[in-house]
């Protein structure tokens, strides 16, 4: 079964993909979660 992470983490975790200054893959390696949790997101 997957890792479930918080509303506020995931709200933290998007804040810089949707200001433009990290790729989708750029926050999964800075956050050290894999890419497509963040895509299911």
């Amino acid at each position: 079964m997957g890792k479930h992470y918080t509303i506020e983490f995931k709200l933290q975790v998007l804040q810089p993909i949707l200001n433009g200054k990290m790729s989708i893959r750029e926050t999964a390696r800075f956050y050290n979660i894999p890419s497509n949790a963040l895509i299911g997101t």
